[in-house]
């Protein structure tokens, strides 16, 4: 029996948050501009995990029994490891289940013919693989920006494993 992945809004403060989550594989809103009362409602109506900065929010979401976790950490591996440790979510990409970090739709891997085009040429010729939103159709591909991802992540990893063992938590 598999369980069902968590889902998140993200406060306005947090948008670089949302993107990683996206880009993990995981269902996040976000919005630019979004009031308080609203995040609440979203999160209560579709079963999602509030991630704020916003002491006050978080705390009204935990009176009326709504998940939420507030972030103090400014580091990025940091804050991954934390959330990683709260609710589980993988600290590697799966890119079979990558969402679009822009507007959270389903990515979809596609032939290098189908981007020609639409990629610069410079990278049409560099890379093989690609693939495509399939709600705002942009393309995405393991550019130069990969090795950054992948040092963030392991850095997470490290980070979690210390806090693992410092708690005595068994995984």
């Amino acid at each position: 029996m598999s369980e069902k992945e968590p889902r998140f809004i993200v406060d306005t403060m947090l948008g670089n948050i949302a993107r990683w989550l996206r880009l993990l594989g995981y269902d996040t809103l976000y919005y630019r501009r979004i009031e308080d009362w609203r995040i609440l409602e979203i999160a209560r109506k579709d079963d999602r995990i509030i991630i704020t900065r916003d002491r006050s929010l978080c705390n009204r979401a935990y009176k009326k029994k709504i998940k939420a976790i507030y972030l103090e950490q400014n580091d990025m591996a940091e804050r991954l490891a934390y959330l990683s440790m709260k609710t589980g979510i993988r600290l590697f990409v799966d890119l079979e289940k990558s969402r679009c970090p822009i507007c959270n739709g389903e990515l979809v891997k596609v032939s290098k013919e189908l981007v020609k085009g639409r990629v610069p040429r410079l990278v049409y010729e560099k890379h093989n693989d690609f693939w495509i939103c399939r709600k705002c159709g942009k393309v995405y591909w393991m550019g130069k920006h990969w090795k950054g991802i992948e040092e963030t992540l392991r850095k997470a990893r490290e980070i979690l494993d210390n806090m693992v063992k410092s708690r005595g938590i068994k995984v």
